[in-house]
């Protein structure tokens, strides 16, 4: 794992607290160089409900680009946002994935945050990324590297950052 303003490594000892409320879902189209991004996302736990796919428009495989794995290519795509606070220094991160192993690993997460909301409410949980992986079941593959989301404890949410007040939801204008 690395910090993408400046490609510094990011520890596995490093502990951080998974602010989970504040988890953001949905799906982004990138709409090329220089264009923002089309974005329809929502915080899971502020009740948002993701579209339907096929609910988002650009439905037609034929006008989508063509993939690295040499097929077409969803222009939509489903990503998730976990913030983390850093403990140490309560600097604030933000995993973002948009692959499937991401997704999973923030799911497991998410399921043991809503585990741990029915029996330490109001505790967040404490955890370490690592990095876990399986043998791809094509020999060419081999070994795939995986996110993993380590829950190694729980803290209270007094310890952990607070969000923004609603009013203020500034947009970051894009040159």
């Amino acid at each position: 794992f690395i910090t993408a303003d400046d490609d510094e490594p990011i520890s596995e000892e490093t502990d951080f607290i998974a602010l989970c409320n504040q988890t953001l879902i949905g799906y982004i189209k990138f709409n090329g160089e220089g264009q923002p991004p089309s974005k329809e996302m929502g915080l899971l736990y502020d009740g948002y409900v993701m579209s339907r796919r096929e609910n988002l428009g650009d439905n037609d495989q034929a006008q989508w680009e063509i993939g690295l794995d040499g097929r077409p290519a969803d222009p939509w795509q489903h990503h998730v946002y976990v913030v983390l606070q850093n403990v140490e220094s309560s600097e604030l991160f933000t995993f973002v994935t948009s692959s499937r192993t991401g997704r999973r690993a923030v799911g497991n997460l998410l399921r043991h945050h809503d585990r741990m909301r029915k029996t330490h409410p109001g505790h967040y949980p404490l955890i370490r990324l690592k990095v876990g992986g399986f043998q791809h079941r094509d020999d060419r593959v081999g070994w795939v590297p995986t996110p993993v989301l380590a829950v190694i404890g729980r803290v209270p949410g007094e310890n952990a950052a607070k969000p923004p007040p609603a009013e203020f939801n500034d947009e970051i204008p894009f040159a």
